[in-house]
């Protein structure tokens, strides 16, 4: 029973810990958006827990990941692609063998985000 519990706490500071890789620089609920999306995609078995992101043409595998967080935000994303393993090797090597997320941002368009100033007092 000790066994079951300690392989099940493994499993989820993996998943955890994996998913902390795919945070957004939101808070809240919408910080996990990029990784709920990664976790729809693994159920749906387009993609592994693992894939590389590709943001506006700029390529982060996972293992870059660990080093440098996503400078993204849930708001600044247009439209998000998944590519499975096969077609992720076509285009990018074996970076693409997890599977491939492509991002498109808002960025390069006319929309800008809203930003609140207070005033001071």
């Amino acid at each position: 029973m000790m066994k079951f519990f300690t392989v099940l706490f493994l499993f989820i500071s993996f998943t955890v810990f994996s998913q902390n890789r795919y945070e957004l620089s939101d808070e809240g609920k919408d910080k996990l958006y990029l990784s709920d999306s990664i976790a729809n995609l693994v159920k749906a078995g387009k993609i592994t827990d693992r894939p590389m992101v590709v943001v506006d043409g700029i390529n982060h595998r996972y293992q870059d990941l660990e080093k440098e967080k996503l400078a993204l935000s849930k708001i600044e994303i247009a439209k998000i692609i998944a590519l499975q393993k096969q077609t992720g090797i076509n285009i990018y090597g074996k970076s693409g063998e997890p599977g491939v997320l492509i991002i498109t941002t808002n960025r390069n368009s006319y929309y800008k985000p809203v930003q609140e100033v207070k005033p001071g007092f």
